[in-house]
């Protein structure tokens, strides 16, 4: 079996993606901008440094990409902090994994967003959890994939990844793990050693079994 899974956080493990439309359609309602999904689906995944530049070139406001980026920072940090909840099959998937191999949660996130989406869950949920701030360079680069797998000591060939986002999907890839993508607002079509599923709520031992005999 799978010597490691890794899961992404926003849209993956977390319901957490309105948050972001919503923080991205208030902020460029502000500045006579109006968010559509197909700017959501552009920027879906990240990273944040993206984002900002995005926001700020569609807006055509005269702030930086990481003033933007700031501020929907702090936006979303409110939200967060005021609401998240699990997405469907996400909590399970976990603990049926965390049976079998240990599991982390690599986000493209900055430290802060994480702890505060993570807040009201148990805090041995997951083996460790690795931010954008705490890699060189974030998704779509392999990096966070490639940190997760050398802080476990295991091959990353050897490792299952859960993602919703192209970056995300690319840095796994990249990575050399296998995939299996969750995607909402994209579209992801099957590959070799990747798998597409509709939603957490399909994963069991079974699946698990037939993938690794796939990688």
């Amino acid at each position: 079996m799978f010597a490691a899974a890794f899961f992404d956080m926003d849209g993956l493990f977390l319901d957490s993606e309105t948050h972001w439309h919503d923080a991205q359609l208030e902020f460029c309602a502000r500045h006579g901008y109006q968010w559509d999904d197909e700017d959501q689906r552009i920027c879906i995944g990240g990273p944040l440094s993206r984002v900002g530049q995005y926001i700020a070139e569609v807006c055509k406001i005269d702030l930086s990409g990481s003033d933007v980026e700031a501020e929907i920072i702090s936006m979303m940090l409110v939200k967060l902090r005021a609401s998240v909840h699990v997405m469907p099959g996400a909590m399970d998937a976990v603990l049926l994994l965390k049976a079998i191999a240990p599991v982390a949660l690599v986000s493209a996130s900055p430290r802060n967003l994480m702890d505060a989406g993570l807040a009201s869950l148990p805090t041995n949920l997951f083996e460790f959890t690795i931010s954008a701030g705490d890699v060189r360079r974030t998704k779509p680069h392999p990096d966070p994939y490639l940190a997760a797998a050398t802080r476990l000591g295991v091959d990353p060939r050897e490792c299952v990844v859960f993602e919703d986002s192209i970056p995300g999907i690319t840095a796994a890839r990249s990575a050399g793990m296998y995939v299996v993508a969750v995607p909402q607002f994209i579209e992801v079509a099957a590959a070799s050693r990747q798998r597409v599923i509709a939603t957490l709520e399909r994963l069991d031992r079974k699946f698990l079994n037939e993938i690794y005999q796939e990688n």
